[in-house]
């Protein structure tokens, strides 16, 4: 009987220490606990406050991508707006060389021929006054060199 008793005397000292074992455990995990929900709380509000944060920010970029597709969509017209009519131009211009070349060859040689018989002319009437004027003035040298002879 002896150790009958002295076994529930271990048994109990052990039922004590580990009944203060829980006692201890529980005493620090209530505390443990709350602070965990506490966080896990403020983690909550944090990603909700995130979450309406994101959504502006998600339906701002949409926005703004909407906005930078229409433009590039007004970019691209415009692009296309300004080939035509760089297109156009060209074809004008081909149209008004083709013109111009032609009222060239129509008119530029009754001009040239213009020009070159009023430069004949011009060069004929500068001999003619050339040869008038020489000799009005050589027949003024010779009066006055018999002028000057006879003083």
């Amino acid at each position: 009987m002896g150790q009958t008793i002295q076994m529930s005397a271990v048994l109990q000292v052990a039922l004590f220490f580990a009944s203060v074992a829980v006692v201890i455990f529980v005493a620090f995990c209530i505390p443990a606990m709350f602070q965990l929900r506490k966080h896990t709380e403020r983690m909550s509000q944090t990603l909700a406050e995130l979450k309406t944060e994101v959504s502006v920010l998600v339906q701002e970029s949409r926005t703004l991508l909407r906005s930078v597709s229409e433009l590039s969509a007004r970019a691209n017209q415009q692009c296309d707006d300004v080939e035509q009519v760089i297109h156009t131009v060209r074809v004008w211009t081909e149209r008004v060389d083709r013109v111009v070349e032609e009222v060239g060859s129509v008119l530029e040689p009754p001009i040239l021929t213009v020009a070159r018989n009023a430069q004949i002319f011009r060069k004929g009437i500068a001999k003619f006054f050339e040869t008038f004027l020489n000799r009005n003035h050589h027949a003024l040298q010779k009066t006055e060199e018999q002028h000057v002879r006879q003083q």
